[in-house]
């Protein structure tokens, strides 16, 4: 018991011996550190030994904390679980104190960190569809329209859980107690979803699924972000063959050959998509394993002196692929605002616009090198996505990566180009 208690100590003094106390430490972030496992396994340690006191939370996921488990068992006699909110049948079983079974689903999926595939079984083998119906119903009802991304999450929520169709048809169009849906705006969410398309279609995007036991970082974070606005489909685990999606929507809906048609142009429209980014995709990927030798750029803050000896992290240059193939979906769907770029250009107003636009949406100041590089481009299409790059939201981390890409020409032409 005595040596158990020296290794447990052996665990926490990294939390000890930082003057600021342990609280702040577990309250820091440490995504992309190495040290983020270790600190995730003293953390697990912790609530193992006070489960009822303790519960680790954060943006980790269900194969870092098992990666931190094995880790801490390596060193301690008496062994460390999963935290409770990772383990979806555990975080059930202490759910049972609430008493109302729509409040447990509710605490269930707000608890759950990192484990989406693992509740949908959870919650088709332990709730009663009514209660279900009612969750989703009232979840659905903040939104206007399912094609808003909140919206289609919740979509793909209850598709990962197993349940009808029909009911989902249901719940978004036609329940008084739900957000009644346009059905051609829920017939455009279930194409986003992906979930009549192939799962080996589907795999064309595998390069640029978040690898789980990886420490998740900022930049993975809104690379996320990017990603869901044209890959949200990535995120469904459910297939049902497109043959049987078209027969629920015509026993359920009316204008039926309408949204027929919609199904089928978003099915070739997404076939086509995928084939063609998985493509790139792929290519990207090849050329990071070749160059594996190169010095690797790890941090936003180093992006901006990029040069062909450097070669970027899976993170960001994952973050900047998804931001691409994002700037060059809305070129293609956009196309009054491209009417509008094309008439800056003819005016000789775009570098007026583009100062305009990082005023409104963005807090940089760029060098007088970097305006000079963007007004002499001679590629029409490079200026129009430096254009749509700059239309698209900011925040902190997205400043840094927006300034590299506009201060460093040979950045911006190798990844975006």
């Amino acid at each position: 018991m005595k040596e158990e208690r020296i290794k447990e100590d052996i665990l926490l003094h990294y939390v000890e011996d930082d003057r600021r106390g342990g609280r702040e430490v577990f309250y820091s972030k440490t995504q992309g550190e190495d040290y983020h496992i270790y600190i995730l396994a003293i953390a697990t340690l912790i609530e193992s030994r006070f489960p009822r006191r303790a519960c680790v939370y954060g943006d980790i996921s269900r194969e870092q904390a098992q990666k931190a488990v094995d880790w801490a068992n390596s060193i301690l006699d008496k062994p460390i679980v999963l935290p409770v909110r990772v383990d979806p049948p555990k975080l059930l079983e202490r759910l049972k104190i609430i008493d109302d079974e729509e409040k447990r689903l509710e605490a269930l999926y707000d608890l759950s960190i990192g484990v989406n595939d693992g509740i949908g079984i959870i919650v088709k083998k332990h709730f009663q569809l009514d209660s279900i119906k009612s969750y989703f119903a009232k979840e659905l009802q903040e939104y206007e329209s399912a094609e808003q991304i909140g919206a289609e999450r919740i979509i793909i929520q209850y598709l990962n859980a197993g349940l009808p169709l029909e009911i989902l048809v249901d719940i978004c169009c036609f329940d008084s107690n739900g957000p009644q849906f346009e059905q051609s705006d829920f017939v455009k969410a279930i194409c986003s979803s992906w979930v009549f398309i192939e799962p080996e279609i589907r795999g064309y995007i595998d390069p640029v699924k978040k690898v789980t036991d990886t420490p998740e970082t900022v930049e993975s974070q809104f690379g996320n972000m990017f990603l869901d606005m044209g890959f949200m489909g990535r995120r469904t685990r459910r297939y049902l063959p497109k043959e049987v999606v078209i027969k629920v929507f015509k026993r359920k809906m009316k204008d039926i050959d309408e949204l027929e048609e919609i199904v089928g142009t978003k099915y070739k429209d997404t076939v086509r998509m995928l084939e063609e980014k998985g493509t790139k995709l792929k290519e990207i990927d090849d050329v990071s394993r070749k160059n594996s030798e190169k010095n690797v750029i790890y941090s936003l803050n180093q992006l901006m002196f990029w040069n062909d000896t450097f070669e970027l992290n899976d993170n960001i240059k994952n973050a900047i692929t998804t931001i691409k193939v994002a700037v060059e979906e809305s070129i293609t769907t956009r196309t009054n605002l491209m009417q509008m770029i094309g008439d800056a250009e003819e005016k000789g107003q775009l570098i007026k616009l583009l100062s305009k636009l990082i005023q409104d949406h963005h807090n940089i100041v760029l060098t007088r090198e970097a305006w000079d590089w963007i007004h002499n481009e001679p590629n029409d299409v490079i200026k129009r996505m430096v254009v749509m790059l700059l239309l698209f939201d900011s925040n902190r981390e997205l400043q840094k990566l927006y300034r590299a890409l506009l201060e460093n020409k040979d950045l911006f032409h190798k990844y975006m180009k």
